[in-house]
This record gives structure tokens, sequence and C-alpha cells, in this order.
């Protein structure tokens, strides 16, 4: 997926050396240690330089548009210069002891590395201090650097003046020749010629030299405290313009530093046809197999509403749609497909990186290292590689190195609550291509807040989206609209529709949970190949799978699966549903699958009949859009039952009643899948419009408020990311009877023991911990409570 880093890095590192690219009177300057280098061996400042500026050009070629977009003709230039002086403090005595004896050194390189601002000249007065605030913030956010450096101290005790008098003349003097004689050097070698970098007059040598010991300590403090005051200038005013310029420049910074640390390989580029090849070719399609609605995506520039049936290549279209984007020639920068349950997203992101875009894909949820470590197992990886490589593949997602991301919509909420290194994330949006799929699967609430992102990121950073559903009822697609302006509405046609009608609605009178009907779907098991029963909560299915399995014995295979396995057993659960009920596997088999929503999007999977709880319209179409999904028969039984009706504590009571009304109403008929948005807006009136209306308003205004208006560059926020994980990531925990087998594993295998651990909601953990079941013994393992789980059955609440 990725060549070997340490190989291409050192290649590198030897090529530099034969090519005097650069210079050889500071190799003795580091840095970075052996144990921080590659391969055992340290790195020079004035490598480990060229590297930031070499991942910078790269990030450059992503965007090159970019300076034009935000209206910074300068862009480039100031992040140049920042990352070529960014390190310049590490050749600080002190510094260049502690990554030979590893003695902590106690200050901040990036503090004395703004002493050497002044020796070039030739910028404006705000350049300089962008270039200094953009050097000050590569690594602290803006009050922990404060802290270490407060403005008012005694001039007789101030730290940063001994530092100052500890630079070597001799090295001094070496910064400044190399100052002197490489920046044209490298910016010929980046191909960064006509990107508006000049190269600034400097200081005489001994005027340089001079400066640094007599006027260093004073120089640093004024660009700390006018550092400061553009913080404090942020933070009173919500003038988008100039935040998302400093956004953008900290953003590309902490980027190519990071990823120059960590040795990643060249940017790879999502291939982008020409204009003499059509996208659909290299999707491997041909003209004549193209649905309308699939041709029509492919030929639309700007964002797109896509409405069609399950199964009728909704995925193709935003990939058609995805490569149209980038005829100019100069493709896209970024493409990100988001989905609302991890399953969908391991499964996509197998199909992805499979079928479409090979090394090119990259995993993003709260367990996908686990879910990376599960899938080199699968693959005959060692337990010892495959932990090392997942973390590899991990560090990469979070490095924002693949340029197609699949991810939930959650990590796009996760910048805008300021998490750590959130610049970073926003670089990566500007003028990406986002594809929203399976948009009905959230209540208004998270609908409000995802809107809220999507129309700013549309806005303020040209990005584009897709957003696809076979049920957007006009409530949903009014306030898509809002969000996304201009988009062009895609509907599948009606004879489309036509080939897509395959089922049949039976509404079964009762709970599925009745022995009557539990003996009634364990005798279809003898009738249909493949059956699926779908449960609205975790103790439902868990009850239904123990009562089917009484009954049935071995007569066919049974799989439960919910979101409470661990990661472990859910993965081969996938695995083996996949390939029983996959529409494109050849190892097909009988097989029972009880399942919670779990199943509900975008897994390609094809079974024969469904027997399901009452739950909202979009939410059943979705399950019924597993069932004869490859259209084998002219159509196929989706029962339904009439109990329980009162939403069970995850949907509103009123959208389940109305449901049912309707399937009432079609009982026993073909679904008219044409039909189906206006079943959804007879459903969405009077109260249920209103409640859902002032649900999804106040939300949106809500993140609006505390995320977006508040929004500000270097200045991470600790009770805002407190706040997102809280309401977004489910906590995981240790089942009391695998404890022994995590402490086994810890030592030898952190992930081993890590994917035993289950997730569950927080309102769990609290009723768990009312009733005494919670405990921690040490800060090295998670969170234990006293209750049983089993690899068949799963967590047992």
């Amino acid at each position: 997926m990725v060549r070997d880093w340490a190989f291409f890095s050192i290649n590198l590192y030897e090529t530099m050396r034969t090519d005097k690219v650069f210079p050889d009177w500071l190799e003795d300057v580091w840095a970075k240690s052996p144990d921080k280098g590659i391969s055992g061996h340290y790195e020079s400042l004035s490598i480990h330089t060229f590297k930031v500026l070499q991942k910078l050009s790269e990030l450059i070629a992503l965007r090159p548009t970019l300076p034009q977009v935000i209206d910074m003709p300068n862009l480039w230039n100031i992040l140049f210069w920042s990352i070529f002086l960014h390190d310049f403090g590490k050749s600080a005595n002190g510094f260049q002891k502690m990554l030979r004896n590893g003695k902590v050194w106690g200050h901040r390189h990036e503090v004395f590395s703004v002493a050497f601002l002044d020796w070039i000249k030739g910028f404006c007065k705000d350049e300089y201090r962008l270039i200094a605030s953009t050097i000050l913030s590569h690594h602290k956010e803006a009050d922990e650097l404060f802290l270490l450096y407060p403005l008012t101290i005694r001039s007789d005790e101030d730290p940063i003046d001994k530092v100052i008098s500890q630079f070597d003349d001799k090295v001094l003097e070496g910064l400044w020749r190399w100052l002197d004689k490489y920046p044209n050097v490298w910016i010929n070698a980046l191909g960064l010629n006509d990107k508006g970098i000049k190269i600034p007059q400097l200081l005489p040598v001994n005027d340089g030299i001079k400066q640094i010991k007599q006027q260093g300590s004073s120089n640093i403090r004024y660009w700390l405290k006018s550092y400061r005051v553009l913080v404090k200038e942020l933070s009173r005013t919500y003038e988008i313009s100039s935040i998302l310029k400093i956004l953008f420049i900290r953003g590309h910074a902490l980027t190519a530093d990071h990823m120059a640390s960590a040795h990643v390989d060249k940017l790879p580029k999502i291939a982008c046809v020409s204009k003499d090849e059509p996208p659909y070719l290299q999707l491997g399609l041909t003209k004549e197999t193209l649905y309308a609605h699939q041709k029509e995506c492919s030929k639309i520039i700007g964002s797109v509403i896509l409405i069609a049936p399950t199964g009728s290549g909704k995925t193709e279209s935003a990939l058609l749609w995805a490569l149209t984007q980038g005829y100019n020639g100069a493709g896209i920068s970024r493409l990100f497909y988001t989905l609302p349950y991890q399953a969908s997203m391991n499964a996509m992101y197998e199909r992805l990186d499979s079928q479409l875009f090979s090394g090119q894909v990259g995993l993003e949820h709260s367990k996908n290292i686990l879910t990376l470590y599960r899938f080199l197992i699968e693959d005959d990886f060692n337990h010892e590689l495959a932990s090392k490589r997942a973390r590899w593949l991990k560090d990469l997602v979070r490095l924002n190195y693949y340029p197609v991301k699949v991810l939930s919509p959650y990590q796009i909420l996760k910048a805008f609550y300021r998490t750590k290194g959130y610049e970073a994330i926003f670089t990566d949006f500007a003028g990406a291509c986002f594809i929203l799929d399976e948009i009905h699967a959230y209540e208004p609430e998270r609908l409000g807040m995802i809107l809220c992102s999507v129309k700013f990121l549309k806005e303020m950073l040209k990005a584009k989206f897709f957003v696809m559903s076979a049920t957007l009822p006009m409530i949903i697609q009014k306030c898509l609209l809002e969000a996304l302006g201009d988009a062009v509405i895609v509907n599948a046609n009606s004879e489309l529709f036509k080939k897509f009608t395959r089922h049949k609605t039976i509404v079964l009178d009762g709970d599925l949970l009745d022995d009557c009907w539990i003996d009634h779907i364990c005798k279809k098991a003898g009738e249909y190949n493949s059956i699926l029963i779908c449960c609205n909560t975790v103790k439902r299915a868990q009850q239904a799978y123990l009562k089917i399995k009484q009954k049935l014995g071995k007569q066919i295979d049974i799989i439960l699966i919910h979101s409470r396995f661990n990661i472990k057993d859910r993965v081969k659960k996938e695995t083996a549903i996949k390939k029983a009920t996959g529409s494109r596997s050849e190892e097909r088999k009988p097989l029972l699958l009880v399942s919670t929503q779990v199943i509900e999007v975008s897994m390609d999977i094809d079974l024969d009949v469904i027997f399901t709880d009452p739950s909202p319209l979009e939410a059943l179409i979705q399950r019924f859009g597993r069932i004869n999904r490859r259209r084998l028969k002219s159509w196929a039984p989706v029962f339904v039952f009439t109990k329980p009706d009162d939403g069970q504590g995850i949907y509103d009571d009123r959208l389940v009643k109305k449901a049912i009304e309707i399937l009432k109403t079609n009982h026993d008929k073909t679904i008219d899948e044409e039909a189906i948005n206006s079943w959804l807006d007879e459903i969405y009136r009077g109260d249920i419009y209103e409640n859902w209306i002032e649900r999804y308003a106040k939300s949106y205004k809500e993140f609006y408020c505390t995320c977006v208006e508040a929004l500000k560059p270097c200045s991470a926020d600790e009770m805002l990311e407190n706040m997102f994980y809280e309401a977004f990531d489910a906590i995981e925990v240790l089942p009391s009877n695998l404890e022994e087998n995590f402490n086994k594993h810890l030592d030898e295998n952190p992930l081993e023991a890590s994917q035993l651990l289950v997730p569950i909601r927080w309102r769990q953990l609290m009723k768990l911990k009312k009733e005494n079941k919670v405990r921690k013994i040490r800060k090295s393992i998670p969170i234990v409570i006293e209750t049983d789980y089993d690899s068949e059955f799963g967590l047992k609440l």
C-alpha cells in the first residue's frame, strides 16, 4: 500500500549528500536524535527542513489555487519562510545536548527560532507577524506557549537570555550561510519557481550574529507579544477571511511538519481521467450499462442530491461525479466518503481499496486501528507485523496522507469542536469532494449539526458535496438545499423505479418475539435460503437469537450481529455475513441473520426474506434494501410486525405508528419504490413536521453559535473536545470475564488486548455505575464492568 518509508528516506538522505543539495557544514546540527530519525540514524536540521518543505510542495500541488480562493496571494511565500526558519532554534547548545544525551532541555525550540526572523528583510509588518506566529504555533497551542513564556517577568531573571548566550558563533555563521546559499537551490529542486516565493535580503553575517547575541531576547519577546495580540484579535472578532488565512497557514505547517517527521512517502493524488477518457471507463463500467441517473451525475460540476433505489448504483454515481469534478486536469485534492455506521464504513473501505483506489484509501473511525489490525490478521499477517502495520496505517490517516478517506460525518464535526490539530483537518477539507451516503439515517439533532458544517465547508472552503439516499422526504430536501444552495437534484427515472419493484409488504399483527411468531420464522428456515431478522435494540436481537437458536439448533447457520460486540468478533461476523450473503460473493450459503440497525446501511448483502420490528419508514426501506437486492425474483416478501410501536427509546413513536399505518394500506402489495418519498411526505406533516423542524433548527443554531461562529485558529479547546467525545463517541469497557485475557495480552501486544473492549453508550455506563457494576483497578487498563461477554452473544447487559 505504501512503499517502505525507511528505505525512501535513507535514499533521500544519501541523494542529498551526493548532490550537495544541503549545507554539509551543518551536518552536526541535529533536528532528530537517532531514536526519532530514520532507522537509527540521526536527522540533521537541514535534512529535516528540506523534507518539511518537500511536503509543503506536495500540499501546494494538491491545492494550487488556494491563494486565490482565500484572497491571499502571498500564502505560499509566508509558508515557505515559516518552514525554512521553523526549527532554527534547535541549533541551541542545550537542545543539541538533549538530542545526544537525552536530558530534558526545558525550553521550546520554536520560541528561539523566531529570533532569526530579523535576519531576513523585505516583508511587510503583517507578513512578519504571520511568519512569527506560524513558527511559534507549529507545536503548542497559544495558551500553552503563553504559560511557558509569560509576558511579565523580571529582566534579570529572563530564562531566554541564558539560552541566547549559549548559541555558538560558528553554528550561527553556518545558519547564515545556509540562508544565503540554499533557498534558490531548494525552490528549484522542489518545483516552486512559479509559486510566488521571494528571496529576501539578508543582514550581513557579522551583523546577524551580533543581533542574535545582543537583541535575540528582546526580539523573541517582541514576537511573542505580537503573537499574543494576534490571538486576542482573533478571539474578539469573527472576520472569517482573516481566520481562514491563519487557519490554512497553520494547517499546512502542521501537516507538512508532521508528515516529514513521520517519514511518509510522496503524497498520492487521486487518478483523474482526461477529457478524452470518460470517468466510467476508469470505474470499469461501460456506457451501455449506465443508468440514466449515473450518466447525469457524471456530467454535473458542483454539488448534487441523488434520489435513487437501493442497489441502483448510487455509489458508482457518486464516484462518477467525483471524477468529473477533476476534468479541468488539476484533479480533486481529496475525496471523503461518509457513512453513519462502522460496519458500513468497513465494508466501503474494503470495496474502494480493493476495487477502485488500491493503496489510496484511509479508514477513519474510533476503532479504525483495531479494524485494520483484524483485516491484516485475516490476511495472514502475524500478530506483531499486523500490529505495527495497523498503527502505521492509522498514523497515515491521522497525517492526512490518503487522497480518499472513508469516515463518519462526526469526524468532520470533530474539526469544528477544535480538537488538537484541527487546523490540519480543515486544510484537508479545502476544495475537497464529499460524498454523504444515507443522509436519512441521522435524527434531526445530528442532521442539523452536519448540515451546518456542510454549509460552512461549501461556502468558505469551496468544498463540493454529493448527497444520496433512497429515501429523502421533502423536509430533508429543503434542509439540504438550504445548506448546499445551488445543488442539482437528480432523480432516478420512473422506468428504473419500476425495474426495482422487488418487495411485497406483509404486515403481521403482534410482536416478533411472541412464541407463535418465533415458531413461524423457524418454519420458514426450510422455505428460504437466507433470512434476515432485524430488531430495534440489542436486547431484543439477543432475545430473538436465543429463542431461534433453541428451536433450530444446527439446522442452519445462525449469526447474531449488533453494536455490543468487540472488534475481534465483529470483524469475523461481518466477514462471515459477506461470504454467505454478499451480492458478489462466490461462497454464498444458507444463513439466518439476526441483527439490529447495523445492517441497514451500505452493506452489499442479499437475503431472501426479512422479519422486522416496526420502525420509521425510512429505516424500514433501508432494511428492505438487503432483501432481493440482485432482483433474481420478481418480488420477495418483507414482513413487518405491528408491535412494539412505542419507538423503544430509539425512535419517535409517532413516526413508527405512521409507518405502520401506511404499510397496512399497502398490505400484500408490491412496493412502488417511486411512491416512497410521497409516503414520507405524508408522514412528515402537522405536529411531526413542526417538531422535527424545531429540533433540527435548535441543534443547527446551537452548533453554529458554539462551534462555527466561535471558530478561530491556534486555540484547541479541551472543553469543546470533551463535549465532542461525550456526544459522538461511545465509551469502551472491559467485561469482567475478559479481564484475565486482556491482562495477558496487554504487555506483549496492546492491540490484541484492546480488541477485547466493547463499546457502550454513556447512559448505559451511568446506569451500570448506579448498580455498582463499574470499577477501574488502575490507569493502565480501561473501565471494567461486572457483566459477562461471549463471542456468540455479545455483551450481556
